[in-house]
Order: structure tokens, then sequence, then C-alpha cells
């Protein structure tokens, strides 16, 4: 279990952190995952890739030039838990984690967001990576011994104008 979350955690810091990515191209739609049981919307013109350093799905914005340093993006991970835990302590066994793999960590918000009739817990904190500093949303919940983690990314100059975005996507997210 904890070296799953430890992963888990890994996974989301290194994907907060991509520059470029190759990955296959995505038509504006909706993304279907039937084996672990979810489907979001992509925004037209971001590419995706799945099953990438244990995520189930990564999507990245396209770069806004060739000065932009840093590539908005989210990725969601589902992952079998071993035993029936609430997302309250899902939580509290992956955030130490996040800690411990974040530079310049910081927390700045968290609530209870209710997405497709399941509570789900947000947070927004922020990292350093290299000279960048990332600001992250983050959902995550339980349900039926699956833990979901959906993890949006941005510089943190720019986190305000995606944060609409990334909300909205998140309240599309949808159990399959």
């Amino acid at each position: 279990m904890k070296n799953t979350i430890k992963r888990a955690v890994a996974a989301s810091v290194i994907f907060s952190g991509i520059f470029m990515i190759s990955c296959k191209k995505r038509e504006e739609g909706r993304y279907y995952n039937r084996e672990k049981g979810f489907s979001i919307q992509v925004p037209s013109g971001w590419d995706i890739e799945e099953r990438k350093m244990n995520t189930d799905l990564i999507a990245v914005s396209s770069a806004e030039g060739p000065e932009d340093s840093f590539r908005e993006n989210f990725n969601v991970l589902v992952e079998e838990l071993p035993t029936n835990m609430t997302s309250d302590e899902y939580y509290q066994k992956g955030i130490p984690l996040f800690k411990q793999f974040a530079a310049d960590f910081a927390q700045h918000g968290n609530g209870i967001e209710r997405i497709d009739g399941t509570d789900f817990r947000f947070d927004i904190i922020s990292h350093k990576m290299g000279p960048l500093k990332i600001k992250v949303l983050q959902y995550l919940t339980v349900r039926q011994k699956k833990g979901y983690l959906i993890t949006f990314s941005a510089a943190e100059d720019k986190f305000e104008r995606y944060a609409p975005m990334f909300k909205e996507i998140a309240k599309g997210f949808r159990f399959e």
C-alpha cells in the first residue's frame, strides 16, 4: 500500500513538472477507460498518453509559443486499494509522500466538490521544480476500494488563467 501511494505521489510530482512530452494527438472529445471505470473530457488540441509512469492518462496542453517553458497538464490515476479506506485516509497516506518529493511544498486551500454524485476532496498546492514554481489543483476520492486521483498542473503565474478550465474538466469526470 505504502509503495503504491508512493509511486502515485511520485508520478503526480513528475507529471506536474512536464515541460515537453511526445504524446498521441487527441481530437476534441471524451476519453474513456472502461477497464479503470472512468471517462473525462480532454480539451481540443491537447495531447494524451495512456499508462505512463503509473498514471492511467495524462493530457498536455499545446505549447503557447517558443518561450513557453511549461505545458499545462492533468493526469488521472486509478488504483486498487488493498483495504477499505475513506477519502480522508487516502489523502493522509499520500500527502506526506507528496511533501517528501516536492521542493518548497505549500498548501493554499482545500475543500469538497461533488462530482458525478461522489464527494471528491480537492487541494490547491504548490511546489518548486528546478527554477519553476508549479501550482497544482488535485482531486481525490475513494469508491469501491479504488482510489481516484486527478491532478492538474500549471506554472504558478498561469494557474489562475487555467484554474476555471481545470475545474470544468474535473466536473466532467464520470464513473463508467
